[in-house]
C-alpha cells in the first residue's frame, strides 16, 4: 500500500486502497465525506420522513438511491459501515418500512461520529490553487462523466479541486448551485448547471 493512515475506528485503510490508490485522491476523497456529512445525513433523514409519512413506491425509491451513494462512499474509503447503508438501501429497494424506522437513526448518527473522526486527518483548511479556466472545464467534464456514470467518488473528487480553486464571481453563483446538487446527488441538476457553464466559458 502506498500511503500510510493513522487507524480510525471502523475503517480498513486497505480496503480503501483498492478503491482510492493514491493518498491525494484518499485525501480528496475524506475531505469531501467529512464537508457533506451534515447534508447527507439529512437528506437521509428527510426521505426517512417521507417515507413514513407516505410509504408510496417514489418515496421508498428517493431513499433507496440516497442510501446507494453513501454506501458507495463508505465503500470507497474502506468504512464497514457501508454494510448498515447497504442494509437501508435493501430496506428502500423492499419497501420495509420497520427496517428504515428502526435504523435510519443509528446509523446517521454513526456516519456522523466517522466523519468527525476522519476531521483530525483532513483538518478544516482549504487550500486555494488560483483559477485556471482550462482546469476549470475539464473538472467540470469529469463531473458531468462522473455524474452519468453514479461514481460517487470521481464526483466528489472532482468537486473538490474545483472548491479549491479561487472562482471568479462570474462563475461563482453557479459553482455553489453545482455544488449543493453533487451534494444532494442531485442528477439533472448537476448536469444542467454543467450545461449552463460550459455555455459561460469564454475560450
Amino acid at each position: 500500500m502506498e500511503y500510510n493512515m493513522p487507524p480510525i475506528a471502523g475503517i480498513d485503510w486497505e480496503k480503501a486502497f483498492h478503491y482510492l490508490p493514491t493518498k491525494d485522491l484518499l485525501m480528496e476523497v475524506l475531505q469531501e465525506f467529512v464537508s457533506s456529512a451534515d447534508n447527507q445525513t439529512t437528506k437521509l433523514s428527510e426521505f426517512r420522513d417521507d417515507v413514513e409519512r407516505e410509504p408510496g413506491e417514489a418515496h421508498f425509491a428517493s431513499f433507496r438511491i440516497h442510501a446507494h451513494a453513501m454506501k458507495s462512499s463508505l465503500r470507497s474509503i474502506g468504512s464497514d459501515l457501508f454494510e448498515a447503508a447497504y442494509e437501508l438501501e435493501v430496506a428502500g429497494k423492499e419497501q420495509r418500512l420497520d427496517v428504515i424506522l428502526e435504523k435510519t437513526d443509528d446509523f446517521t448518527i454513526e456516519y456522523l461520529s466517522l466523519a468527525e473522526s476522519l476531521k483530525v486527518i483532513v483538518g478544516e483548511k482549504k487550500k486555494e490553487s488560483g483559477f485556471d479556466e482550462q482546469a476549470f472545464f475539464e473538472e467540470i467534464t469529469i463531473i458531468r462523466n462522473t455524474m452519468n456514470a453514479f461514481d460517487i467518488a470521481g464526483l466528489q473528487g472532482a468537486m473538490k479541486n474545483i472548491r479549491d480553486m479561487e472562482i471568479p464571481g462570474v462563475f461563482a453563483d453557479k459553482v455553489e448551485t453545482l455544488e449543493n446538487a453533487v451534494r444532494d446527488l442531485a442528477s439533472d441538476e448537476v448536469l444542467k448547471t454543467c450545461d449552463t457553464l460550459e455555455e459561460m466559458r469564454t475560450y
